[in-house]
Parts: C-alpha cells; sequence; structure tokens
C-alpha cells in the first residue's frame, strides 16, 4: 500500500468515505504503522523493523508544512491540513521512535522529535489548548475525549524527551475524558463523543482510544479514580461484542447502534484489552476472543475488513446480506490498529516470514448490486457481477482511482 510519499489507499468510515483520493496521507495510520513496527522490533530484535518505523517517520518529516501542520492529515475528509485527532497520532509516532533511538544511542532521534515538537508547539499548543482542553479545531470549540487523548499520549512521550512539565495539559485531558464518561445505564463506561451534538453517541472505538489516553496518564501520575473509570469501559466494551465484529456504539436511548460491525476498526479496542490485563482489568478470554476474531476475518492478501453492515449504517436491526464494498474495502487507517495491538502479543523473533501475496477475492454488494470484488498485490477493483462492468479500480500506490463509477 505504500506509494511515493507514503502509505495509500481509499477510506471507509462511518462519518464519510474517502473514495476519490487515495493518495499519501500524513494522519493516523502513521501511529499503528510506526508503534507496531516499533513493538516487533523491541520483541524481535529485528532491524527489518526499526527501518521500516523510519521510513514511515520519513515520510512524515517530509510532509511537515511550514505551519507545523502536516499535508493530508484529515483521513476520511479528503487531502486536508490539520486533521484531529490525526496530527496528534503522527506526533506519537514520530516520538516514539525518537525514543527509541535516543534509547540507543542515535542521535538522528532529535530529526523526529524536532518535527513532532513543532506540530506540538504551534498547532495543538498554539491552536487548539483553550486552558481546560483541546478544542476539535480552532474554530470548534468542542472538546472531544478521544482526540485529547491521543494528545494527552503524544505529551507525555514529549515530556519525557523534552523535560518539559506537561502536567497542565495532562490534567486538562483527564478531566475532559472522565467528564465525558456516561455512569449508570445501559451505556455505562462508555464516553460520549461529544461532537455528535444533541444525539450524543456513544461510541466503541472512541471509548478504547479515550482509556488507553487515561491509562498513559495513569501510568504518570496514578489515581485510582483513573483506573476506575478505564474499568468502567472496559465493562462497556464488553457488551458491544459479536462474531461479526464490534456494534459500533449505543444511541442516547442506550440502544445498539447495530451497523457497521467494526472489524479492523476494532483493533484499538483490543489493544485496551491488552495494556488493561496489566492491572488485572480485562479479561484474558475477551482479549482471546478478540484476536480470534482477526484470524478469521483476516484476507489472504494480508488484509483486514473495515467491518460489517455499512448498507445499514446507524440502523438498530442487525444487517445480515452480502457485505458491502465500503465492508470489505482494507483501508491502511484502520489495518493499521490491528497490526499495533497484535505486535503487543508478539512474544519472540521469527526467522522466516511469509512474503507471498495472495488474491482475495469474494462477493459483495453495492447499490442493491451484487458485486465481484478483486485485490491482489497491484489493485483493487469492483465490479457488477452480472454485467462484468468495473464500478471501481484503483492501483496501489496511485493518487486517483482510474475507474470510478460508484
Amino acid at each position: 500500500m505504500r506509494g511515493v510519499g507514503g502509505y495509500t489507499g481509499p477510506i471507509s468510515h462511518w462519518w464519510e468515505s474517502s473514495l476519490v483520493y487515495c493518495g499519501p496521507m500524513a494522519d493516523w495510520r502513521y501511529e499503528g504503522i510506526i508503534c507496531g513496527y516499533i513493538n516487533l522490533y523491541r520483541s524481535t530484535g529485528q532491524t527489518i523493523w526499526l527501518e521500516r518505523a523510519r521510513e514511515a517517520c520519513d515520510d512524515l518529516v517530509a510532509a511537515q508544512l511550514p505551519s507545523g501542520k502536516f499535508r493530508n492529515s484529515s483521513f476520511q475528509q479528503g487531502p486536508m491540513e490539520g486533521g484531529t485527532p490525526h496530527e496528534a497520532a503522527v506526533d506519537l509516532g514520530l516520538l516514539e521512535l525518537a525514543q527509541l533511538l535516543h534509547e540507543n544511542g542515535d542521535n538522528t532521534w532529535l530529526t523526529y522529535f524536532e518535527t513532532a515538537n513543532r506540530n506540538i508547539q504551534r498547532f495543538l499548543l498554539g491552536e487548539l489548548w483553550d486552558g481546560k482542553g483541546f478544542r476539535d479545531q480552532p474554530w470548534n470549540q468542542i472538546l472531544v475525549p478521544n482526540k485529547n487523548a491521543t494528545i494527552g499520549e503524544a505529551l507525555i512521550l514529549f515530556e519525557q524527551l523534552s523535560g518539559r512539565d506537561m502536567s497542565t495539559y495532562l490534567e486538562g485531558i483527564a478531566d475532559v475524558i472522565v467528564s465525558a464518561q456516561e455512569l449508570g445505564g445501559p451505556r455505562s463506561g462508555a464516553t460520549i463523543h461529544i461532537g455528535t451534538g444533541r444525539h450524543r453517541l456513544s461510541i466503541g472505538l472512541y471509548t478504547a482510544r479515550s482509556m488507553c489516553g487515561l491509562l498513559r496518564i495513569y501510568e504518570r501520575r496514578p489515581n485510582d479514580l483513573l483506573l476506575e473509570a478505564v474499568n468502567q469501559a472496559l465493562n462497556f466494551l464488553q457488551g458491544l461484542f459479536s462474531p461479526e465484529g464490534l456494534y459500533f456504539g449505543r444511541y442516547q436511548d442506550g440502544n445498539l447502534i447495530a451497523n457497521p460491525r467494526l472489524i479492523a476498526g476494532s483493533g484499538d479496542i483490543l489493544r485496551l484489552m491488552i495494556l488493561s490485563r496489566k492491572y488485572g482489568l480485562a479479561s484474558d478470554n475477551y482479549v482471546a476472543a478478540l484476536v480470534e476474531l482477526f484470524i478469521k476475518a483476516q484476507f489472504p492478501s494480508g488484509s483486514f475488513p473495515t467491518g460489517y453492515g455499512f448498507a445499514e449504517r446507524g440502523k438498530q436491526k442487525e444487517y445480515t446480506g452480502l457485505p458491502e464494498f465500503r465492508d470489505v474495502l482494507p483501508v491502511v487507517g484502520w489495518c493499521d490498529k490491528v497490526l499495533r495491538a497484535l505486535s503487543l502479543l508478539f512474544p519472540r523473533r521469527v526467522d522466516e516470514f511469509e512474503t507471498s501475496n495472495q488474491t482475495t477475492e469474494l462477493s459483495c454488494g453495492w447499490k442493491g448490486k451484487k458485486c465481484k470484488y478483486i485485490e491482489d498485490e497491484s489493485v483493487i477493483r469492483l465490479s457488477e457481477e452480472s454485467s462484468s462492468q468495473v464500478l471501481y479500480s484503483w492501483h496501489k500506490g496511485k493518487i486517483w482511482p482510474e475507474v470510478y463509477a460508484l
């Protein structure tokens, strides 16, 4: 999925999908890619993973703009800078590598640290901090908990490398996350996505990302209230499990958002479960069930489907038909989260890796039509089965699809 300038590919998401622009983006895909490779390097000692992490960070150094923001950092919204939580996730990846290189006595750590530092100073602290938390955007005053959490994870690494005290910001972030958590009722433990306004959705993947940030803050400054918040969130997340993927979340009345059920999009839920085991909070059985879900869902090409049920997105009755194109579409910015989570479980060095790419071929739907989906090492293609008309064809690494007839 790498092209000139970085990791590429179409994007499917709950909010909207970016199926036209498919070029490189400096968004949260780099968080999972870099951290996943670093985890593999730490567990195996194999330099291939360090080299891949450095290659990814070099993409980000090249993508930084004079403003400190990153080119094309807005994920599903397409090629715009200033994406949240995406730029903070980029900083987190850069700082993870900087920390590792610093530990190894490699002075090139400064290059990656300074890239993250420019973004933190000019954008995160300079434009988003309002004295209580970090805004969604300079023009949007909403304090979104999962976005604050990602900033918190980045600031803790920044504090460790710079020696600059980030306590004021971290305390504000913790307050934002805890104050957004529901207590009591069917959504107890969930964080409310404040950015959904009157709908006040509780969303599983964002609850998990919020709690990953809260755990990192807890490790810096232990506070039993933070650990209890994580424990409550874990109880909520366990109620979202299904064999086809994790339910997207719950509506304000407590009813399940049954569609889509997220697969690759649930990688951060597995990460939270793994990190929580250190404190005796998460069940080994639940971790094993999530790992099994990912293993069963993985395509022959190595990719993971985004989810199941986009055809009836938002409905409360579970979708049971053919998966839709957006379901089966493998998205780098979701697959990276599975990589990052699974890499935390990787125990040892492996001397040989399977490198052959196998073709994924299956039936799926699009606008009521039965279609054929193909992914191999060079292309992602969707065609109508009855007429063989190509509806979508994207050659990996390219900026635009060569066929877009969706």
